[in-house]
Order: structure tokens, then C-alpha cells, then sequence
């Protein structure tokens, strides 16, 4: 192999006295040599050097070499489906595919790679604030769309990391703005709320309810109130993740894809214990079976329960202060708060990434302002 002019441009004579131009270049801190094409095709040294800066910059250039014209980037739709296969068994691979599949595959999925553009995203943006959800009769909420705006933008960092694709990300936060998103939740249960969400779940009897079903919601609730996981770390506790003697339940964090500690509060034990002693190890304790619950089927049957006992009354756009299954991981930290838990604790506890997620609970705290107010000489 002989060298050209050009940094890490190189060819092999043909047995036609033809070129075949090669180059090397460094991808993620490893070593790369790849066939650009020979001169039949219409490659340059040149040219060839053009590719290897393409591969190392984050600059995509224009191709316009003959060998090219006719080559064809990936459709979206193809792009999609292999990041799908990817991140196969992972709790929220469904709701990705199904999000996809009803609401961003008709714009973008029959597109090039390249043929996606922040502009096209921008307008995709400002047209989906203006639809209606069917299931809420009210428009989408800011995250939901900035969920959409993020597959796009999830497919194209996939191609680019697991593909050596080194396309532009039209949907980078650089370059396209989401949407505000307000998650400060105001609700919280009190005390006597929770006994009252207890009671509703033992007087849950009679024809009209499976009483498997009402075991399943009870360690639900047990088990969220005790370590503020969310839904679907709940669902995914297995008898062998507790230890009884130390009280602790290993969790895992989907979101972030680690593991983390919680631990089972004294009231509940029981029930958790209960629900332990027919189980295998590899039975999960919600289910009480070796397959997970549907979250679906957890959110319905508590979702019946906060409309008809808690959300009385509440406009249907009133998020801050409506009661849906997510409050009780909130719970969790507010009464954390409430008693005093330093903030940190309560990070940890949470499993929170940064502090900023966990610092609006510190208003919460006994410690938070409200003594030194009422000590003000005002007078």
C-alpha cells in the first residue's frame, strides 16, 4: 500500500495499473482502515481525502462522486427499527414503539437520513401543539411532544455511535429548541389520605372485583410508599432482590439503566412478606408470577380510585394538584421532606441523576425559612 499527498490517503496498484484508494482514520479511539473505491468508479485521491475528513469531523459534506450518486442512506423507518431491536427488553421499549408508530413514522419515517432537516422538525413541533389528544380531549402535554422530537434525535445518535453514520442530528438541543416542560407536581398524599387509599383497597370486595387483583394493588402500594420508586422499578422487584433481614429491596432505574438501594418500611413488611412466602426467586413480588405486571393494569385500577376518591370536583387540565399514580413517588419525598430528611438523603433515596431534581422538595422542610419569618421584628 502506497501513501498519497493526503494524511492517511492511500492505494494499491491494480493488476490494470488502476488505483484503489484507501483510508485510515481513528473512530472512538480505534484504529480504522476503509476502502473508499478505485478510479473506475470515479475516486480521487482527492476525493478519498474528502471521505476521511467526513469520518472525522462532525461537518457532513455534500458527496458528489460518481461511485455515489446512486447510494442511498437508510430510511428513518429502517433506522427506527434497528435502534428498536437494540434496546429490545428494556420496560420501555413498547411505549418508544408505540409512540413512534401512531405519531412521528408518518412524517419522517419514509425520509433519508439525510433528507431530515431541523426545519422540518421545527414545523413537525408547532403542528403537534395543536392537536387534540383522543384520550384526553385536550391538546398533548410539552413533554409528550418533546418525547417525539426526542426519538428522532435518540434514532440519529444510534446510527451515528453503532453505525459510524457521522450525520448531523437535525433534533440536537443545539439546534431545536423543546418545549417548557412544568413537572413541579403540587400534590402530595397526607397521612390520613394514604389510610384512606389503604382502606378503599380493603373494602375493594365483592363480585365486582378479583381479589388477586386487589392483592397485586396492595403490594403495589406497599412497595412504592416504602422506597418512592417509579412504576416500573416497582413492577420489576423480585422476591430475590429483598432481604428480610436487613430490609432492603435492590432496585433497578430504568431511566438511567443502574441499580440503586431501597428499604421496606415496618408497616409494610408484612404484606411483603406475605406475598414472599409462595414465590420463587425469579418471581417478581407485584405479579407474583416470573412475567411483570402490565403497567396498564396497575395505572387503571388506580386510576378509578384517585378519580372517584381524590379528584373530585378538579378541572381535567389541573395537573399540578390531580392525583394519578406518579404521587406516589412524590409522596414519598414530600413526607421525607416534611420531617426533616436532609436534601441529600432524599437524592439518594430517589435515585435521583443531580440535585436539581431533588431541591423543590427542600421547600417542604421544616427547616426551609418558615420559623426565622415568624421571628422578624415587623413591628
Amino acid at each position: 500500500m502506497q501513501k498519497t499527498r493526503f494524511t492517511g490517503v492511500f492505494f494499491n496498484q491494480t493488476k490494470n495499473n488502476g488505483k484503489t484508494y484507501y483510508i485510515r482514520y481513528k473512530f472512538n479511539g480505534k484504529p480504522i482502515r476503509e476502502k473508499v473505491g478505485n478510479e473506475k468508479e470515479g475516486v480521487t485521491a482527492a476525493y478519498a481525502s474528502k471521505i476521511r475528513s467526513k469520518r472525522t469531523s462532525v461537518d457532513r459534506l455534500k458527496d458528489d462522486a460518481p461511485m455515489l450518486q446512486n447510494q442511498k442512506l437508510p430510511t428513518f423507518d429502517e433506522c427506527f427499527y434497528m435502534y428498536i431491536e437494540k434496546i429490545k427488553g428494556k420496560s420501555d421499549t413498547h411505549n418508544t414503539k408505540r409512540r413512534y408508530e401512531i405519531h412521528v413514522k408518518d412524517t419522517f419515517g419514509h425520509l433519508r437520513l439525510d433528507e431530515i432537516t431541523t426545519e422540518q422538525l421545527e414545523d413537525f413541533k408547532n403542528r403537534a401543539k395543536t392537536k387534540i389528544s383522543i384520550k384526553t380531549n385536550r391538546p398533548y402535554a410539552a413533554k409528550t411532544i418533546n418525547d417525539w422530537l426526542n426519538i428522532v434525535g435518540t434514532v440519529f445518535n444510534y446510527m451515528n455511535t453503532n453505525h459510524n453514520m457521522n450525520i448531523k442530528n437535525p433534533a440536537h438541543n443545539s439546534k431545536l429548541e423543546r418545549e417548557k416542560v412544568d413537572n413541579d407536581r403540587e400534590r402530595y398524599l397526607e397521612i390520613n389520605e394514604i389510610k384512606k387509599l389503604w382502606d378503599i383497597l380493603n373494602n375493594r370486595v365483592g363480585s365486582n372485583y378479583k381479589e388477586y387483583v386487589t392483592e397485586n394493588m396492595k403490594v403495589f402500594l406497599a412497595l412504592s410508599l416504602s422506597t418512592g420508586a417509579r412504576v416500573g422499578s416497582v413492577l420489576t422487584i423480585k422476591k430475590a432482590d429483598i432481604n428480610l433481614k436487613t430490609n432492603t429491596i435492590i432496585i433497578k432505574n430504568h431511566k438511567s439503566n443502574r441499580t440503586y438501594h431501597g428499604y421496606i418500611h415496618p408497616q409494610y413488611k408484612q404484606i411483603i412478606q406475605n406475598r414472599m412466602e409462595s414465590l420463587s426467586p425469579i418471581d417478581y413480588l407485584v405479579n407474583g408470577k416470573p412475567t411483570v405486571l402490565n403497567r396498564v393494569s396497575v395505572s387503571k385500577v388506580f386510576k378509578d380510585i384517585f378519580n372517584k376518591h381524590f379528584n373530585q370536583g378538579l378541572d381535567e387540565a389541573d395537573a399540578k394538584r390531580r392525583v394519578v399514580i406518579h404521587t406516589l413517588r412524590h409522596t414519598f419525598a414530600s413526607l421525607l421532606a416534611i420531617q426533616g430528611t436532609p436534601i441529600y438523603t432524599i437524592m439518594k433515596l430517589m435515585d435521583h441523576a443531580d440535585i436539581s431534581q431533588t431541591i423543590r422538595y427542600a421547600k417542604l422542610s421544616p427547616d426551609s425559612g418558615k420559623d426565622e419569618v415568624c421571628k422578624l421584628n415587623l413591628l
